[in-house]
């Protein structure tokens, strides 16, 4: 899979549950060398869109992230 976005992190599916017309998708993120580093991300797919992706337990994934979508606030502390 060849991608141009450049944010991206990539994964393991560590549980997806389908609800009505979203399926829930917890990734854990991994690094580097493909070790697990406690952190996830949740991702709201569809669930036909997630049925058809076969996505479960396991799966190693990439999560993308459009720049657009990415908002950071800075504390003054």
């Amino acid at each position: 899979m060849r991608i141009s976005a450049k944010n991206q992190i990539k994964g393991k599916v560590t549980s997806v549950i389908h609800g009505s017309s979203y399926s829930r998708v917890s990734v854990e993120q991994t690094d580097a060398d493909g070790n697990m580093t406690g952190s996830f991300i949740h991702a709201a797919v569809p669930v036909d869109i997630c049925k058809d992706m076969d996505l479960g337990k396991g799966n190693v994934v990439t999560c993308i992230f459009p720049a657009a979508a990415v908002i950071i606030g800075k504390h003054d502390i």
